[in-house]
């Protein structure tokens, strides 16, 4: 686990610029106070997955305020998606009226290119996805005005429990080899997440649909062993309405069977080739990659083929 800073072996008199030279390094530069100024009590772990950013900020009581100033000086182009983990915090965007108030498990987001102030009380902890604004390929405005309004989109509680999940696994993703996709998918969930909250038409339904797809076939391939794999699975493990399922796949021009078929038909043919499966009988084989009947899958694999499964794996012998 990659720790930037922990404040509790540090003399307390170092503690405050220790914190602020940090969050140079991880945010964006901003002004740094805290409830109890001799006391500081903080721990920042970093991780890097792909083209995003990942950091835990935990600790007492804190004030971070990002001025116009700060923005002149740095206007760091960053996106940050927080979801609070502990306390009770608030987030003030400074051109707005109102501060939003966030519970423990609710998300906000800041553009960084932007001023505002974020502060909680007591012991508190948040985790955070930042990625480049032009990796979201929208206008700011659109971005701030999705700031605002986060919790109005319907994919908000399916992004909620992407960041819960990148936050309870960061060790492990950030040195997998897949690294740079899960990068990719988040920040393609993020965009959708954003769009979507914007209620402008012009972004909201491309990146919902293209991201809604990913999720989709993303979750296909990793329950495509199961026979029991079934929109209502799907939809349920996605945290969206059957319904909603299949507007998406209809916007998207995505048949979930045929895709579904068409995978399990690969699978089963690279298996029926494999050296160590040369003497699994095609009825396991047929099960193994979800297909309930062997006489189904063998017509599905001649009409895909040409060839029935047990003429597949004696050409391939034969070479």
């Amino acid at each position: 686990m990659p720790v930037l800073l922990d404040t509790r072996a540090m003399p307390a008199g170092d503690r405050l610029l220790a914190v602020a030279d940090a969050l140079r390094g991880t945010t964006a530069p901003c002004a740094v106070r805290f409830d109890d100024a001799v006391d500081i009590v903080n721990r920042m772990t970093a991780w890097q997955v792909g083209d995003t950013d990942l950091l835990r900020s935990e600790g007492s009581g804190m004030r971070m305020t990002r001025t116009r100033k700060h923005v002149a000086k740095d206007a760091d182009g960053r996106v940050a998606v927080v979801i609070q983990e502990r306390g009770s915090s608030t987030i003030d965007y400074l051109d707005s009226e109102v501060p939003e108030n966030r519970r423990p498990g609710e998300l906000f987001c800041v553009d960084l290119t932007g001023p505002y102030e974020y502060a909680w009380s007591g012991d508190g902890s948040h985790f955070c996805l930042s990625v480049p604004g032009e990796l979201l390929a929208l206008p700011r405005d659109t971005i701030r005005t999705a700031c605002r309004q986060i919790r109005s989109s319907p994919l908000y509680e399916l992004f909620r429990g992407h960041l819960i999940g990148l936050s309870r696994d960061a060790d492990v993703l950030s040195g997998d080899p897949a690294a740079a996709s899960i990068a990719h998918a988040s920040t393609e969930l993020f965009r959708a997440l954003m769009a979507s909250a914007s209620h402008d038409s012009r972004y909201a339904l491309p990146a919902v649909t293209e991201t809604m797809l990913t999720q989709i076939r993303t979750y296909i391939q990793q329950h495509i062993d199961d026979s029991g794999l079934n929109p209502d699975q799907i939809a349920a493990a996605l945290n969206i309405s059957a319904r909603q399922l299949f507007k998406v796949c209809a916007q998207g021009d995505f048949s979930i069977e045929q895709w579904i078929i068409n995978l399990r038909l690969e699978r089963a043919r690279a298996e029926l080739v494999r050296p160590a499966a040369a003497t699994r009988p095609i009825a396991a084989v047929a099960r193994g990659v979800g297909f309930v009947d062997a006489s189904h899958f063998s017509r599905r694999f001649k009409a895909a083929y040409g060839v029935s499964p047990g003429e597949w794996r004696l050409l391939h012998r034969c070479g």
